[in-house]
């Protein structure tokens, strides 16, 4: 083998290495305790995941007959980036992880104490969010619920730090650009997506905070959130869609064509499917959610119309004079 392979061999290896170290951290924290009964469904919603989205990766790489993973990576998101309908399915995955599950991870993360919360974001980034999230799940269900909130730690009065959200809200900035960079930028783009949204997870503990300097409240965050997905996805559809006059059905069918045009394609689509899957079936396990059937029929519809990236933080936001628990 040349040196250059060699490496791209180190490099292939070392990725799936640190898979395996990621999953192996997250299992020894999980399954140190009891299992219930709920549990297994985010176990079940996981492997099914996983096994499918990968399935199209180990498809796309075997395509490419190489071991050069950052070269692979660009390629992927080259492939789902580019293209008005690729790109309706991809930033649906973007929003939601951005937005809505990186501040979900910080807040509910640390309240419910649940250890390496920025090796969930990790894996999310090199497996699948879908398999991160359920994992995720798994973890809150699992851990000790958290005491009653006083009235200054509730979450509608607790405060966002400034390392939670300016990481949040530019990476919202970096979602925006990313069908509009060039060869030059967007690899650049891509890769400070991806890394803005570690660094709230690795900052100190915001949960516990009510007041933080340059902090906005929580409720504040989400709805900026929410406002930014709305606007970034109602421009992505429209594009998308290309002539008003197509209806519902004709872009139904080009979307499930575009899903399954590229491995990659089909990977990160179905990513995104069973994310938005996976978040509504937490939402309905949720024992405090009232309104169980009518709220469930509201999200299995408005899901796939508005993305899990833009009812997330609509969903999540904190309500006054609504019960605290009522999405942990």
């Amino acid at each position: 083998m040349h040196i250059s392979e060699l490496v791209a061999v180190g490099v292939f290896c070392s990725y799936f290495s640190i898979i395996a170290g990621l999953f192996l951290l997250i299992a020894r924290s999980l399954f140190s305790q009891d299992l219930g009964s709920r549990p297994y469904v985010f176990i079940a919603l996981a492997i099914t995941s996983f096994v499918h989205t990968w399935f199209y990766m180990f498809k796309f790489m075997a395509a490419t007959n190489g071991f050069s993973i950052p070269s692979l990576f660009e390629q992927a998101w080259a492939n789902v980036c580019f293209g008005q309908v690729n790109w309706w399915w991809s930033q649906q995955l973007c929003l939601f992880t951005v937005g809505a599950w990186t501040i979900f991870l910080s807040i509910e993360g640390r309240r419910h104490n649940v250890q390496f919360i920025w090796a969930y974001m990790l894996l999310g980034q090199l497996v699948a969010i879908s398999v991160a999230s359920n994992l995720f799940y798994l973890a809150l269900v699992l851990a000790p619920r958290p005491p009653s909130p006083s009235s200054n730690h509730r979450l509608s009065s607790l405060q966002a730090p400034v390392a939670l959200w300016l990481p949040v809200l530019l990476s919202l900035g970096t979602v925006a650009t990313s069908p509009f960079t060039s060869e030059r930028s967007f690899l650049p783009n891509l890769l400070l997506m991806h890394s803005l949204i570690v660094l709230p997870l690795l900052a100190p503990d915001p949960s516990t905070q009510t007041k933080s300097y340059f902090g906005i409240s929580l409720k504040t965050l989400y709805i900026l959130v929410f406002g930014a997905a709305l606007a970034l996805h109602t421009r992505a559809t429209g594009q998308a869609l290309g002539d008003p006059a197509v209806s519902v059905t004709d872009f139904a069918f080009k979307a499930w064509d575009v899903l399954h045009s590229h491995p990659a394609q089909s990977s990160i689509g179905w990513d995104v499917i069973w994310t938005s899957i996976s978040f509504v079936v937490w939402l309905v396990l949720q024992p405090e959610l009232q309104g169980r059937l009518l709220t469930a029929t509201y999200l299995l519809l408005a899901t796939p119309l508005v993305s899990v990236g833009v009812l997330a933080p609509h969903v999540l936001r904190p309500r006054e004079n609504e019960r605290e628990e009522k999405v942990q």
